[in-house]
Order: C-alpha cells, then sequence, then structure tokens
C-alpha cells in the first residue's frame, strides 16, 4: 500500500493567469486561503500550512511557483 502523495507547490503555474492558478490550486489542495500577491504587495513571514501565496506580475501572470507556507 502506497502513501498518497501530497503536493505542495505548483510550479506549472508559472505563466498563467491568477485565476487560472487559484482555481488549480484549490482543486488539487482543498486550501481556501489562496493569497494573490501583486507587484510591490507586502507579506508576512510566517509559515502557515493552510495558506498558498500566487505571486503575479503587472499582467496578473504568476511569477514564481505557488507553495503551500
Amino acid at each position: 500500500m502506497t502513501t498518497p502523495t501530497i503536493k505542495t507547490c505548483w510550479p506549472e503555474l508559472v505563466g498563467k493567469t491568477a485565476d487560472e492558478a487559484v482555481q488549480l490550486i484549490k482543486e488539487e489542495s482543498g486550501l481556501s486561503k489562496i493569497h494573490v500577491c501583486g507587484p510591490g504587495s507586502r507579506t508576512t513571514r510566517d509559515i502557515d500550512d493552510e495558506r498558498v501565496r500566487v505571486y503575479v506580475d503587472e499582467h496578473n501572470r504568476v511569477t514564481s511557483k505557488p507553495t503551500i507556507g
């Protein structure tokens, strides 16, 4: 019997729109705390295993792999 692998990051979303990223992350992880962070957004340095931050550029495109934490 194998243990299911829990996905913790989504590198395939780089270049996608924020809406596409949020929808896919919700579907795959079941998490609801998905924060879209635009250019210059301030964030805290805390770790939250129930949060994913999605960093986007001025065109609302994902710029780095979204990761849980």
